[in-house]
């Protein structure tokens, strides 16, 4: 006989009681939500971006990194490629070319070497320069040479995927 189905006689007569894990948590002294984001770039020469963001994703040296409010401290490499910053205005676009990412604090500081915004770029000129790129990459023969143009290359792809995806 399957357990619903479970004679009164051998049901509980005891009252039905609001258990005391449903009990409201008593208020706490601080917050336990994360904190906000806050998103600086910088290059050696201007400041970029200071603003709050709910999501960064850059390339590091060894692929794309993520991060969210409540992020624990790091610091990483930079590599070539997207980098994307959702702020309550919408996402704000960018190719980044090296540096250095910094997280402290609720703060992510990214220490770029490069860095162009979306708006910037069109298809034509970075098709132009992935071709550029890649005759280069042929013709090159020390491997000092070999890993410009290989960098020059992924860079190229970079603005060329960033150029044709509409600036999502």
């Amino acid at each position: 006989m399957p357990p619903s189905a479970t004679p009164a006689s051998r049901r509980s007569e005891a009252p039905l009681r609001r258990a005391a894990s449903l009990e409201p948590w008593p208020s706490l002294p601080y917050d336990l939500r994360p904190m906000a984001l806050r998103c600086n770039i910088v290059t050696p020469t201007e400041s970029v971006l200071d603003s709050e963001a709910s999501y960064i994703e850059f390339p590091a040296w060894d692929g794309q990194k993520g991060v969210a409010p409540g992020a624990a401290p790091f610091l990483v490499r930079l590599g070539e490629g997207r980098l994307r910053v959702e702020k309550t205005g919408g996402p704000a676009l960018f190719l980044l070319d090296g540096g250095f990412a910094q997280m402290n604090g609720g703060t992510l500081t990214i220490l770029a070497d490069s860095i162009t915004a979306a708006s910037d770029l069109t298809a034509s000129a970075a098709e132009s320069e992935l071709n550029a790129a890649n005759a280069e990459a042929l013709r090159v023969g020390s491997l000092e040479s070999r890993a410009k143009a290989e960098h020059r290359q992924r860079l190229a792809y970079a603005r060329v995927s960033l150029a044709r995806s509409g600036r999502r």
